[in-house]
């Protein structure tokens, strides 16, 4: 506000911006000292602290927008109150000039008829030809004793008189009327002034009251974006599934083989894993489960690995590969990938079987095993980010169409999905698929990318997926599918989902299944 000396002041205010700004400078060393700690452990304090910033930021802009409209008003009354002390002044001036015209009239007024007559006296020795014929007249009837005549002459007088008396209480009548009017106007002026200077105090202490409460908001915002700043340092999202960690994970990715035939079921490890990617294989499916966030204590079966392993899995930078072998040229394939073999050829004491299932469907390992000794292998590197995840304000896709199941034909396996609210169901062959703890495989999201398949330089038996290149796929997430184009120029490069636009296709934070069936073998409803 600005200062408030003078009978009529006229305010500045200082622009929302300014006090924005400076507000903002001279509380952050404060809200840094005043901000309380948070705890790392709770996600859902960041998403509080966030929908508190955006009310806090909503009452800024709502007592911004009022200041300003207060503002306003303050300054058209400001010019109403300096018009109504002008024309105060203008009706005081008149009152007195008016009164100083009345008071001379009265004056005017009080003469009496005698001294009219000594001022006829008067002239006539003067030699005032005006009045010498009256005076005469009078001398003449000072002997006369004829009333009549004396009487017209001294009447004359006395007629003269009251005419002139009866022209000056006209204009004192006058005089009268504009002093009552003039004292009416000033009046009516000085109540609409009081009023205006009443609402004027009235709108100087809302602007005051708003003011502080501004300041008041501003501090509890850079207090907030102070906090919320910190939450996010330590909110890390898991690399590969978009979901709320506690910590950085400092690991390279870790991709295990897992047999997918009856004989195999139920898995262990599965629903942990990131990404799970779905080969066919000889007359079957097989798994290549990847791991970074989570390292569940059994993963398996472990099985063999396949030549088209190593360009699909080439995009999670050099990751450890765990696998149960394979033939002399998928080795040979694998020594030149940028894949680190942690397999049961380079390291067998990580690797133990259980009696209660059959030779080859009984081979487990532990993550946390193969991550303390692939670990200190040369050559591995963090994964990089493989999907975009929808935040949680984030609408759906444009494109996306809702959609309930899905149904896929390798030929000689059927998988089927059906979404629960949260997560795709999965079916294989018409059997639920449920993992060792009796825990139902529902991934967040399902991707059919259909891919062509050539042939196994290490195994003409054997079908080799192309992932490298592009295609059509469908990206099935929040109960919608988005029709969409794969695309992946090199190995090293992640395959990139694009709706049909051209933009990349958001998808729920969670963990992902990517199907790799043949092209015409998936339908939707």
């Amino acid at each position: 506000m600005s200062g408030r000396a003078g009978k009529f002041p006229v305010l500045t205010m200082a622009t929302t911006s300014r006090v924005l700004s400076l507000i903002i400078v001279c509380c952050v060393a404060v809200s840094v000292l005043a901000a309380p700690a948070l705890s790392q452990e709770d996600p859902r304090i960041l998403r509080e602290e966030q929908a508190h910033l955006r009310e806090q930021e909503s009452r800024r802009d709502e007592l911004t927008a009022f200041i300003a409209a207060q503002e306003a008003a303050l300054g058209e009354l400001n010019n109403e109150i300096l018009d109504l002390a002008n024309a105060i002044s203008t009706d005081n001036t008149r009152l007195a000039l008016l009164a100083d015209k009345f008071e001379r009239t009265v004056d005017e007024r009080r003469e009496p008829a005698a001294t009219r007559i000594e001022i006829a006296v008067i002239s006539f020795r003067q030699g005032d030809p005006r009045q010498s014929g009256l005076i005469d007249e009078i001398r003449s009837l000072d002997g006369n004793t004829t009333v009549p005549r004396q009487r017209v002459l001294y009447q004359s007088v006395v007629d003269d008189a009251t005419r002139r008396l009866n022209e000056i209480d006209a204009r004192l009548q006058g005089l009268t009327d504009q002093l009552t009017q003039t004292r009416q106007l000033l009046s009516a002026s000085q109540d609409q002034f009081e009023q205006r200077q009443a609402r004027q105090r009235q709108l100087r202490d809302e602007i005051d009251a708003a003011e502080a409460e501004l300041e008041n908001t501003l501090v509890a915002i850079q207090n907030t974006l102070i906090r919320i700043d910190k939450e996010q340092s330590r909110q890390i999202s898991a690399v590969l599934t978009g979901l709320d960690a506690t910590s950085h994970v400092d690991r390279p990715a870790l991709v295990v083989k897992i047999d997918n035939v009856p004989a195999a079921m139920p898995q262990a490890g599965v629903n942990q894993a990131d990404v799970v990617f779905v080969e066919e294989v000889e007359f079957a499916t097989r798994l290549a489960a990847v791991f970074h966030s989570t390292a569940p204590e059994e993963v398996g079966p472990v099985r063999s690995m396949r030549t088209g392993d190593f360009d699909l899995l080439a995009q999670l930078n050099s990751p450890l590969f765990a696998n149960s072998g394979g033939n002399r040229g998928a080795r040979a394939a694998l020594a030149q990938s940028t894949l680190v073999d942690i397999g049961v050829g380079a390291a067998p004491q990580l690797y133990y079987r259980v009696s209660s299932r059959r030779v080859p469907h009984n081979l487990f390992t532990n993550t946390g095993n193969l991550w303390s000794v692939g670990s200190g292998y040369s050559g591995t590197g963090l994964p990089s980010p493989m999907f975009v995840f929808r935040g949680p304000d984030e609408p759906i896709n444009s494109t996306a169409v809702p959609a309930s199941s899905i149904d896929i034909d390798y030929g000689h396996t059927e998988v089927s999905y059906a979404w629960n609210g949260s997560g795709w169901d999965r079916t294989q062959d018409g059997r639920p698929m449920f993992d060792n703890r009796g825990i139902r495989t529902s991934p967040a999201t399902v991707i059919v990318q259909f891919t062509r398949y050539g042939q196994s330089a290490a195994d003409s038996r054997s079908p080799e997926a192309i992932a490298v290149g592009a295609g059509r796929a469908l990206v099935f997430t929040d109960g919608h599918v988005v029709e969409a184009t794969w695309s992946r120029q090199r190995a090293a490069d992640v395959t990139v989902y694009s709706d049909n636009q051209g933009r990349r296709i958001s998808i729920l934070p969670g963990r992902t299944w990517v199907e790799l069936p043949r092209s015409n073998s998936t339908s939707y409803s």
